[in-house]
């Protein structure tokens, strides 16, 4: 395996680690913590949809696209960049994990930006694309867990 190989390899985890959050996190709550993991979940979700919307709105060039570059992580072609659907789900479930346990929210926020770093490292985001959906879930997260009828 060359170092480019080993390097796309290392890119095309950063699809597999929003799975393996939502893996993490369900089977750490599943028990002791439903409420917590359905505010969590629902946010993601809810961050993800709003993001393709946002993208159907206004489709925006990916850098691929614009720089007549290869990607190096899995993308369906012909979907725009902005807001990253990855980061916002990925910070979605950060942030609603930070709000419900520290420690658990600490580690799922870190691997929400490694996966927006991977995703421009895969020159299928700008940096931009990676805030936006930060935002997008971050706040998406709040409202949920602010309004998140609680049992």
């Amino acid at each position: 395996m060359d170092l480019i190989s080993r390097f796309d390899f290392i890119l095309e985890l950063g699809n597999y680690l929003l799975i393996a959050m939502y893996t993490a996190l369900s089977v750490s709550w599943w028990k002791k913590r439903r409420e917590a993991l359905t505010h969590a979940l629902i946010s993601s979700l809810l961050a993800w949809v709003i993001a393709g919307f946002i993208k159907d709105i206004i489709p925006t060039p990916r850098p691929f696209v614009q720089n007549g570059l290869i990607p190096t992580a899995s993308i369906s072609v012909g979907t725009g960049g902005f807001p990253s659907a990855h980061t916002a789900a990925a910070f979605a479930l950060g942030i609603s994990a930070f709000m419900h346990d520290g420690p658990v929210g600490t580690l799922m926020l870190t691997s929400s930006l490694l996966i927006g770093v991977l995703r421009v490292l895969g020159n299928v985001h700008y940096p931009l694309d990676i805030l936006g959906g930060a935002i997008l879930g971050s706040v998406i997260a709040y409202l949920v867990f602010r309004f998140h009828p609680r049992s």
